[in-house]
This record gives C-alpha cells, sequence and structure tokens, in this order.
C-alpha cells in the first residue's frame, strides 16, 4: 500500500523543513485588501500540479478542486481553505513575484543538501561537485509573445520565410547519481542592455558563473559543457572561478589544438589501456590542457575531452565515464522535463516574469519528483513509472485525506 503523497510531506519535512515558510516570506505586492490567499497555498497548489503532471493551468484548477485535495492542500499548509485558488489568481501573482527570491528557495534547497553532506558521495574524485551545463529551447511561436523574445528566421516546408519568437534558457544541473537537480539558470533573452545585439548562449554563461560563484563561492565544482565551451573565453571563466572542468571536443571546435593531439598522441600515446588515448599538457593560448580519448568500437563513436583534471593509466577510464555524464542534462534533466513528467515548452503566461517563474518552480518540482521516484524503497522496488507515480499522487491527493 504505497501512499506517494505522504512520502512527499515527509521528504519535504525532512530535507527541506522551512521550504512552506520560504515560499509564504516572499515579497507580496499585491493589494492586500483584496488578498484571499496566501503565498505560501498560491506556491504549493503550483508545487503540487507540477508533480502530479498536469501540463495545463487550466486542469490544474479543475483535477485539484475537490473536497479531498482542498482539505490536503489546507493541511500541508497549516490552515483552513474552502477552495484553492484558480489558474488566473496565481498567474497573477507570478507576474508580480521576485525572481530571485524564487531563485533563493531552490539555493536553499541544494544548500541543505550539500551541508546536510547527503551528495558527499557523488562528488568526482571524492572533491567535486559534478555540474553539468548545456541550454535549451522552451516555448517557440510564429507571434510575439513579449518584448524578451528571441528573433530567428525560419523557412518553412513549402519555402516560404517567417520569424519564429522564442524562450530559451542555459541551466546548470547538479549531478547527484542517477538524478541531476537545478543548481543555476540564466535566461537568454533581449533586454534594453543588448537591444543592439541578440543574446546569446556565450553570453549567458558567463551570467550563469557569476551567479553560481556568488551563491556557492565556496563549492569545488567541476564544469561540463558540450563542444561549445570548448573556447578560451569559456575555459578563462572556470579558471576565474576556481573551477575544474571536462569539455566535449571536436575537431572543428579548435582545430589547431586537435591537430597536435592527433600528431602528439599517433607519437607517443600515454594510455596505456586499450581503445583509449591521452595527452597531458598540450599548449593553448598559454593553457596547459590534457585531450583524453575513448573510442567505443561496438557503436564506432569516439568520445573526445579536454579537461585540467590530472589524467593516469588508472583514472583515464573514470574522467571519461564522467564527461559522458554530461548527457544527463539531456535524459534526466531536459528529456523528462520536456516529454515526460512537466512540459517546460507550454506557453503557461506570456509575461517574461511569469515564464521564468513557471520554469524555475519546475525546476524545484523536478528535485522532489526525483527524490520521490529515486529515493523512496517502495517505490523503486515496484519499479512504477513515471506517468503511475504521477497518477498515484494525484488520486491520492484528490480523493484520500
Amino acid at each position: 500500500e504505497l501512499n506517494i503523497l505522504n512520502d512527499l510531506v515527509t521528504i519535504v519535512k525532512q530535507y527541506f523543513p522551512e521550504l512552506i515558510d520560504k515560499f509564504n516570506s516572499l515579497t507580496d505586492l499585491r493589494n492586500q485588501s483584496y488578498v484571499k490567499y496566501k503565498m505560501k497555498v498560491i506556491f504549493i497548489v503550483r508545487l503540487l500540479g507540477l508533480m502530479c503532471e498536469i501540463k495545463s493551468m487550466h486542469g490544474m484548477t479543475r483535477e485539484l478542486n475537490t473536497k479531498e485535495s482542498i482539505e490536503n492542500i489546507a493541511q500541508i499548509c497549516g490552515l483552513e481553505l474552502e477552495e484553492i485558488p484558480h489558474c488566473d489568481t496565481i498567474n497573477d501573482v507570478f507576474e508580480k513575484v521576485k525572481v530571485e527570491e524564487i531563485e533563493k528557495i531552490r539555493k536553499y534547497m541544494i544548500s541543505k543538501l550539500i551541508r546536510g553532506k547527503i551528495l558527499q558521495r557523488y562528488k568526482i574524485r571524492d572533491r567535486y561537485y559534478h555540474i553539468i551545463v548545456d541550454g535549451t529551447g522552451l516555448a517557440a511561436s510564429r507571434k510575439k509573445y513579449n518584448e524578451n523574445c528571441l528573433v530567428k528566421k525560419k523557412t518553412d516546408k513549402k519555402g516560404n520565410e517567417y520569424q519564429e519568437y522564442s524562450t530559451y534558457v542555459l541551466e546548470a544541473k547538479l549531478v547527484v547519481g542517477e538524478m541531476v537537480f537545478s543548481i543555476g539558470s540564466e535566461f537568454v533573452e533581449n533586454t534594453e542592455e543588448n537591444e543592439t545585439k541578440q543574446d546569446c548562449e556565450t553570453k549567458a554563461f558567463k551570467r550563469l558563473a557569476e551567479k553560481i560563484k556568488k551563491e556557492y563561492p565556496k563549492l569545488k565544482i567541476l564544469i561540463s559543457g558540450d563542444a561549445l565551451y570548448a573556447s578560451k573565453p569559456a575555459i578563462d571563466i572556470c579558471k576565474e572561478n576556481g573551477w575544474k572542468y571536462i569539455i566535449r571536443f571536436k575537431e572543428g571546435t579548435i582545430p589547431s589544438l586537435y591537430q597536435e593531439f592527433k600528431t602528439v598522441v599517433a607519437e607517443s600515446n600515454e594510455s596505456t589501456k586499450v581503445n583509449y588515448e591521452y595527452v597531458t599538457g598540450l599548449d593553448y593560448e598559454g593553457e596547459k590542457i590534457n585531450v583524453i580519448k575513448y573510442m567505443d568500437t561496438k557503436k564506432d563513436t569516439e568520445f573526445v575531452y579536454i579537461t585540467d583534471l590530472s589524467i593516469t593509466n588508472k583514472n583515464i577510464e573514470n574522467t571519461i565515464n564522467v564527461g559522458r555524464n554530461r548527457w544527463k542534462i539531456e535524459n534526466e534533466g531536459f528529456n523528462i522535463q520536456k516529454n515526460r513528467t512537466f512540459d517546460i515548452g507550454h506557453l503557461y503566461s506570456k509575461n517574461q516574469t511569469a515564464i521564468k517563474v513557471h520554469y524555475l518552480m519546475i525546476q524545484i518540482a523536478h528535485i522532489l519528483r526525483q527524490m520521490l521516484e529515486k529515493g523512496i524503497k517502495e517505490v523503486k522496488e515496484l519499479k512504477l513509472k513515471l506517468k503511475e507515480i504521477s497518477q498515484t499522487l494525484k488520486k491520492q491527493l484528490t480523493s484520500t485525506i
């Protein structure tokens, strides 16, 4: 007999005991004479809607509007409720809330896990927290839905050109075994500051790195990224922040370095292991860089990385596996959030502030969902599918007190 709702509440109480109070302490810019719901009710309803895999705001209002659901939410929030807030009410609040305050709530959650030494065994080489950085598109439309949209020229199947307006985010995920927890997000957007030239992922990485360094100044970090980050500016950012890096490397990214690696490794491969190659101390604009390679003969695929981690024959296999973990942000991260439990591509609001808040709430919900899916013994033993977990949670929330 599973009680997933009870397990979820237990996870919050045990690991994040101040979470609900922090939602309630968010700056409330509403006209207080018209306020019917406390901030914690607004945010807990949205959080539960996401946890139950309800993929539209109106659907959330409709499906959570049962007597049992209202009483359960009231108990979780520690107050009395006669009904839950309508989706329009929630969106009105999301348009006015301060995005940085939601980011602080996520920081509180990650910091609690780090300080509680819950994540110790997931460190790389017993020292570094592994953070993967990658960007992904969210909503996209042929109509301009707000002033911060990115604009791109596209061509349809008939050869007609059109402009696509979209929202794009650069995300940093902390690797926790089979899980990936959001630790930082930076939106790539057009603002008054960059109106002369459209924003891009490279610029966003600099801003994202500043955020992470400010929020976690003493955290020993290993950064992973795709070949876009195999560049001097990205490496310099890692160096300036005292971070290690392991970055996907392709022939076209830094041609001179790739050619030097091929030439040197052909003469003196430092690896004695079959299908592995590495050369240490190659010079790249004054930086000493190690290049490592693994050839997967079964799939006829090669994996090449640049890194400043020390490389030996003893650690080369493990280091390659760390580099290959970059795919976790695609599989356990974006794929789940786009195509499975959540729907980050859905335009929950056209307001830019609300778009950011919805996205950050998905990141918070995803942390809790992963802890529920991977951390509850009964759930793992039953090998429940994601959809089954969502359905069970929704059924218990809406029909059992």
